[in-house]
């Protein structure tokens, strides 16, 4: 369901592509050094202008758990970001999401060094969340992100921006589970038929 089809070498298929191989790097990588889409010493995150986070505490860290990371009490402690881990936040989602989380450009407005661009990620939530049913539906989120590059057009400062609880809310749509007690990962989920106990 993507709704861009950008012409080949156009700015904003290179961006595009340059984000995608950069959280596929985030997820399979375990060596910030290893990365070729970052500048591995310069490299700094930050999301909805909270703390700066280098590639390595990136990395340790796990990029959901970092998306994630709200001062919201309530409903929207379904994701306790603080509490989970890399291996766990990838659980979580791989199991929410078994068809995948696609990612794609929407507009670029400004090109390298500083590159500015609105952005959409979007999949079917088919798996359980945090003791919540599936829904079958359509889940997404929208954001911006200004990204600055250097002449290699590695990543030195990414900064993203978008709302995480209109995110988790749509996650949270289906029934919960009365016996579910929050745990790190998707052990324990009553909706998961997938044994994770270790």
């Amino acid at each position: 369901m993507r709704t861009q089809e950008w012409p080949k070498g156009s700015l904003e298929q290179v961006v595009q592509d340059l984000v995608k191989s950069w959280e596929m790097e985030l997820s399979h990588k375990t060596r910030a050094h290893h990365f070729k889409t970052i500048h591995p010493e310069n490299f700094r995150f930050s999301v909805n202008g909270g703390q700066w986070m280098n590639a390595e505490e990136t990395l340790k860290v796990g990029s959901y758990n970092v998306l994630l990371r709200t001062s919201l009490k309530g409903e929207h402690e379904a994701y306790k970001a603080i509490e989970e881990t890399f291996e766990t936040s990838h659980d979580v989602f791989k199991s929410t999401f078994p068809g995948g989380f696609a990612w794609e450009v929407l507009e670029v407005y400004s090109g390298p060094p500083t590159v500015a661009f609105k952005w959409r990620h979007w999949g079917m939530m088919e798996g359980p969340f945090k003791g919540h049913a599936p829904t079958n539906d359509v889940v997404e989120s929208i954001g911006t992100c200004i990204a600055k590059v250097d002449e290699s057009l590695r990543i030195t400062d990414l900064e993203v921006y978008y709302d995480p609880t209109q995110f988790l809310g749509q996650l949270m749509k289906g029934a919960k589970s009365p016996q579910y007690v929050y745990k790190p990962g998707t052990i324990g989920c009553p909706f998961n038929k997938t044994d994770h106990s270790v």
